[in-house]
C-alpha cells in the first residue's frame, strides 16, 4: 500500500518540526511520504522541512503562490501517485495514529473517504475548547447541515483520507479553496455516490490558530453561501443512461474490486463551474 500524507503549511515554523517527527516515526515504512504543501511560505518553514528531507528521502516540499488551504491540498492532490492521499493540519493536534486508523477504515472496510471527527459522540477531546470556538464549530456545522444536507458531525476537522481513483474524479470538480474546501469536496464526493465514513477520533486542540471567530465568521458565511450558490447553479450529476465511462488512466489497471462509481465521468470542473457562477450574476 502507497500512502501520501499532505501537510498544507502557511508559516508554520513553529509548529512543522514536532509534527514531522511524530509521523516519520509512527509511520516507518517505505510506502508512505510526506508531502509538505508550502501555501507561500515567508518564515523558515522551507528550511525546517529541507532539514527533515536530508534525513529522510520519504520528506518532500512542494511551494505553491498564495492559495489558500484548499488550494495547496487539491493541487498536491492531483500529482499525487499514491493509493491512498491524506492530508492532515501542521500543527499536530490530530495525532499520526488517529490518521492512520483513516487509513485502515478505507483500506480494509473499502470506504472512498474517512474522516475525523471530533464531535463524533465517541471522540476524545483531552484539551477543552473555548466557548467562543465551540459556538462558532456548532453554528457552522447547523448551517453547512441546513444548506448541503450533509450529515455528518465534523466536516472541518482537518484529518481526512481519500483514494485516489476517488480523489482524480472529485478534485476536478471542486472550486472552493479556503475554509469551506472540505464542505466542498464532502458535497461533491456524496453528489457523485462516493461512500464517506465519519471516525470519532483524539483530538488534541493546539495554541497559534488563525482562525478568528469574530473576525472570520462573516467571511465563512459568505463563502459558504457561494458554494451553496455554485452547488445550485451547476450542480454535480451522476452519469445518465448510455453516457460511455472515460477509459481508465494508462497506469491504472481495472481490478476486480473497483466500484461503479470511480468510473464515473466527471461533468464540470471546478474552474467552469466558477466561471458560470460569475457569467449567471
Amino acid at each position: 500500500m502507497r500512502l501520501d500524507i499532505i501537510i498544507p503549511a502557511h508559516n508554520e515554523q513553529h509548529r512543522i518540526d514536532e509534527t514531522l517527527r511524530s509521523y516519520r516515526q509512527a509511520c516507518p515504512g517505505d510506502g508512505v511520504s510526506f508531502v509538505i504543501a508550502l501555501d507561500d511560505c515567508s518564515d523558515r518553514t522551507l528550511d525546517v522541512v529541507e532539514k527533515h528531507a536530508s534525513t529522510d528521502p520519504r520528506v518532500h516540499a512542494v511551494q505553491y503562490p498564495r492559495l489558500g488551504k484548499g488550494g495547496v491540498v487539491s493541487e498536491t492532490f492531483r500529482v499525487s501517485q499514491a493509493e491512498f492521499v491524506a492530508f492532515v493540519d501542521a500543527d499536530g493536534a490530530t495525532p499520526p495514529e488517529e490518521l492512520l486508523r483513516l487509513v485502515d477504515t478505507c483500506d480494509d472496510l473499502g470506504s472512498d473517504i474517512a474522516i475525523a471527527s471530533r464531535y463524533h459522540p465517541a471522540s476524545v477531546l483531552p484539551v477543552a475548547r473555548g466557548r467562543s470556538r465551540r459556538l462558532f464549530a456548532s453554528v457552522f456545522a447547523r448551517l453547512v447541515r441546513r444548506m448541503f444536507g450533509l450529515a455528518y458531525f465534523d466536516t472541518q476537522c482537518g484529518a481526512k483520507v481519500i483514494r485516489r481513483d476517488a480523489a482524480k474524479r472529485i478534485v476536478p470538480l471542486l472550486s472552493a479553496r479556503d475554509f469551506v474546501f472540505d464542505v466542498d469536496l464532502l458535497s461533491t464526493a456524496r453528489d457523485l455516490g462516493y461512500e464517506v465514513a465519519e471516525v470519532p477520533t483524539v483530538w488534541l486542540d493546539k495554541d497559534g490558530s488563525r482562525l478568528s471567530t469574530g473576525r472570520d465568521s462573516l467571511r465563512m458565511a459568505a463563502s459558504l453561501a457561494l458554494l451553496w450558490l455554485q452547488h445550485r447553479i451547476v450542480p454535480v450529476q451522476l452519469p445518465s443512461a448510455g453516457v460511455v465511462d472515460l477509459p481508465p488512466e494508462p497506469e491504472q489497471h481495472a481490478s476486480d474490486g473497483e466500484h461503479a462509481a470511480d468510473r464515473a465521468p466527471a461533468v464540470v470542473t471546478g474552474q467552469e463551474r466558477h466561471a458560470k457562477v460569475h457569467h449567471a450574476a
